[in-house]
């Protein structure tokens, strides 16, 4: 039996968006699977998520060393690579217990994570709830798939571990272990609410993501019934009221959404629940919606990324706007809320499809949209060709959260073209009189009015340089 401390680095200072007063949070769902698979086999865990307690490094180290942990595992994503390094600093300084690094940026380049940032000794690419336990088991590290460690002054990398196969092995996260009353998001309707995870994979190669790196291009679907168990549990023992379905691909297989509706209904638990990834418009259909609407499916986030077919065409999405709008009508004729993802700054754009994307994103009337900047991660296409053929701009790995700063300059897409889109995007969208009353209506709570009002006045204090 091992003692484990997993620690969520606190993003309060890395995400402009997180407010110190209104924060928006959410819980670590992969880390939380990570602690399920241990106590499973009887190891003992405890989770440090920083941002609900605006925690600092060393309070972080503290805590994790008071514990007295065998192995302690750190999650980041390369804008908080940096911050998590410093947590792992401070653990060297108090401990000589291994540090195992894992998440998307590990996944991305271990070994490079490694001969950066020396404070971790082990990193890992790919899911890690099998690799952090074949470390517990005492597995000889030069076995473990996935696993990349310093050996004798050299950084030695494995081969790849296989994305989990059937994910209904794998236990229900271990939410027990979080702050579960901390988290909170404008957005939900109902508390107490849950995040729940019903597939892994993605089996499309759009240009701008690196999901694959860490979970493979293969979709792989929990059964209905096992996602209808943690449903149940849920209910049971937390008492939910919403459910917030984080896929990436949650309706690409239709027949399954069908008989998940199908199985809430049976219940009749009065829940409400949304999706508040990237569905893909195409991957609905009218009578699909109708039943989820009647299962009580409220919210429904669309990636739409822009408004130019040319433009989805070079980001490989597979996607058409008569799709797209076609989608948006079904759901907004339903009663859906709808929500709209968008990119500004993606390779081939210029002034004239930007305003085209930003004049279409108004032509679908959704209830809420994000215009993000592009941003190149590494691993991904678009980092491959910014940096052969423009020009990258981030210095430090912090950077990466930077989605209201220009981050690249790549032929007519300029930091100057970028910020003043943008800019001119989310005001000619929202500081619209009809959106502004519509807003205030939604309102439910002081919680919600002061998140809501922090986000008009970041509209307008937005620079265009």
């Amino acid at each position: 039996m091992k003692r484990i401390v997993l620690i969520h680095p606190n993003y309060r200072n890395i995400y402009k968006y997180v407010s110190k007063s209104v924060p928006l949070l959410q819980p670590p769902m992969g880390i939380a699977y990570i602690a399920a698979a241990l106590r499973e086999k009887s190891h003992l865990v405890s989770i440090i998520d920083g941002a609900p307690f605006d925690l600092d490094n060393r309070e972080i180290a503290k805590r994790a060393i008071a514990f007295s942990p065998d192995l302690i595992g750190i999650s980041a994503t390369t804008n908080l690579i940096e911050t998590a390094a410093e947590i792992a600093y401070e653990l060297k300084k108090r401990s000589e217990v291994p540090i195992v690094i894992g998440g998307s940026h590990s996944s991305i380049m271990p070994e490079k994570t490694l001969e950066e940032f020396p404070s971790f000794d082990m990193a890992v690419k790919g899911e890690g709830e099998y690799l952090m336990l074949d470390l517990c088991e005492g597995i000889e590290k030069n076995k473990i798939s996935g696993l990349t460690y310093r050996e004798s002054n050299k950084i030695i990398r494995n081969i790849d571990r296989s994305p989990i196969e059937v994910l209904d092995k794998l236990p229900f996260p271990a939410r027990d272990l979080l702050p579960n009353k901390k988290y909170w998001t404008p957005g939900t309707g109902r508390y107490p609410y849950a995040n729940i995870l019903t597939s892994r994979g993605c089996p499309y190669s759009c240009t701008f993501c690196s999901d694959h790196l860490i979970h493979g291009r293969k979709f792989r679907a929990r059964s209905v019934e096992n996602v209808m168990r943690e449903v149940d549990f849920l209910v049971r023992e937390y008492h939910i009221k919403e459910l917030n379905i984080i896929d990436d691909n949650f309706t690409l297989i239709p027949e399954r959404v069908e008989k998940f509706c199908n199985e809430l209904l049976k219940r009749k638990y009065n829940l409400i629940w949304r999706i508040s990834q990237g569905v893909r418009p195409d991957k609905v259909t009218k009578d699909l919606l109708k039943l989820m609407k009647k299962s009580g499916c409220y919210f429904i986030a669309f990636g739409i990324e822009s408004g130019d077919d040319e433009i989805l065409k070079i980001m490989k999405k597979g996607l058409t706007t008569e799709q797209i709008k076609r989608a948006v009508n079904w759901t907004r004729e339903l009663g859906i809320h709808t929500f709209g993802f968008f990119i500004i700054g993606n390779l081939g754009e210029n002034r004239k499809k930007i305003e085209k994307t930003i004049n279409f994103a108004k032509e679908l009337k959704l209830d809420d949209v994000q215009f993000l900047l592009c941003l190149p991660f590494p691993g991904t296409e678009i980092y491959d060709r910014v940096v052969k053929e423009g020009k990258l701009l981030i210095k430090r790995w912090q950077n990466y959260a930077a989605y209201d700063s220009p981050t690249f300059t790549h032929k007519e897409l300029t930091p100057e073209l970028l910020k003043e889109m943008q800019v001119e995007a989310y005001r000619s969208y929202y500081l619209r009189p009809k959106i502004i009353v519509r807003k205030i209506f939604e309102i439910k709570s002081i919680r919600q009015l002061l998140a809501y009002f922090m986000a008009g006045l970041g509209i307008l204090k937005m620079k265009k340089k």
